[in-house]
């Protein structure tokens, strides 16, 4: 009997320190990749790093191109959802520049509600009336 009472310690500590091993691995990965759209007039999205779940501090390079000779302006941000799945919408981003330009800003983003999910919006503006926009999650 004590043999196998020791045999199912064993069996039971190995299978702990297998998913201790196995969880901390996975949660040290770093994620990286694209988000982006096209709408009417705009194109934008953003790189970014260091997304590795609900706590992270993401890196974040933008790129907003206005495509239209139309006499609007073209703006970009960042949306994320937190652990109840509410959206949060993160200030916007503008170029001003007129047609055929490009602007690019780096920044970072964490919340203290957790990033859940990250996603981009872009929108084409009359004032501050949108026009049309597109997102990405």
């Amino acid at each position: 009997m004590p043999n196998r009472v020791l045999a199912a310690t064993a069996t039971v500590a190995a299978a702990l320190a297998l998913t201790v091993t196995t969880s901390g691995s996975a949660q040290a990965s770093i994620v990286s990749g694209y988000r982006g759209c096209v709408t009417t007039g705009a194109s934008g999205g953003y790189d970014y790093s260091n997304y590795h779940g609900p706590d992270a501090k993401v890196a974040i390079k933008f790129n907003l191109s206005d495509t239209a000779s139309d006499g609007h302006h073209v703006r970009i941000r960042f949306i994320s959802k937190n652990v109840n799945g509410t959206i949060k919408y993160w200030a916007w981003r503008s170029n001003l520049d007129g047609a055929h330009t490009t602007k690019y800003w780096s920044t970072t983003a964490a919340d203290s509600s957790g990033l859940f999910d990250i996603g981009v919006q872009v929108a084409r503006f009359k004032g501050n009336t949108v026009l049309n926009a597109c997102a990405d999650w």
